[in-house]
């Protein structure tokens, strides 16, 4: 590129000036911009990243505080559910008297209880099955009607593993209806206690004892 010096430019017609010193104009402009408004551009843009993602921040807040009395009221829903669902099971005390009413309401339903086996207790992680075997007679009405008792009884019991077969009985009928022989398994169900003080109250009998 040739050199162009001041006495050059000075001799140069007036519209040829204007246009030189319009580029070098142009040209500071566009370096200005690069050095410094460029740098500024990309600090604004990050400072408008982390706005951006402070006001999701700050939605999401307000979204949970707006949310809270319902989480609140959901939370006390579910304690009285299982408030409810505690005083469908029975306490130890009931067990026993649950256990007879079940073979009282066979009897009232007019079966015969051929067995009944309390069987031993099967613990899960906070509650227990007790189970209780039975072998019972009678006509499918009086099955049914059973079934539908203890299925109304306030506490919780299930009847599981139901097989229901022909008597093997010289009375064929009863009633005009065929004798039936039901097996099945009564369920009835506990909560575990905490065991941790219990334990601890044994160990020290214990260690007292030695």
């Amino acid at each position: 590129m040739a050199n162009i010096n001041v006495d050059t430019l000075v001799k140069l017609p007036k519209i040829q000036k204007i246009a030189i010193l319009a580029g070098i104009a142009v040209l500071l402009i566009g370096l200005y911009w690069f050095l410094l408004y460029r740098g500024q551009a990309e600090k604004l843009a990050d400072k408008r990243a982390v706005l951006t993602k402070k006001q999701q921040e700050l939605n999401e807040q307000k979204m949970i505080l707006a949310n809270l009395p319902k989480f609140r009221r959901e939370t006390q829903e579910m304690k009285v559910k299982r408030q409810e669902a505690l005083k469908q099971l029975p306490n130890k005390k009931d067990i026993d008297k649950l256990l007879k009413d079940v073979s009282t309401n066979a009897v009232e339903s007019g079966l015969e209880v051929l067995l009944f086996k309390p069987e031993k207790e099967v613990k899960k992680n906070f509650y227990a099955e007790i189970p209780v075997e039975l072998k019972l007679t009678g006509s499918y009405h009086d099955l049914g009607l059973f079934y539908d008792k203890v299925a109304n009884f306030p506490r919780i019991v299930n009847i599981t593993d139901i097989e229901i077969d022909r008597a093997k009985s010289k009375t064929k009928e009863i009633s005009g209806e065929n004798v039936l022989q039901a097996s099945c398994t009564a369920k009835t169900y506990k909560f575990i206690e905490e065991q941790a003080g219990g334990d601890a109250k044994k160990n020290g009998k214990k260690k007292k004892k030695k």
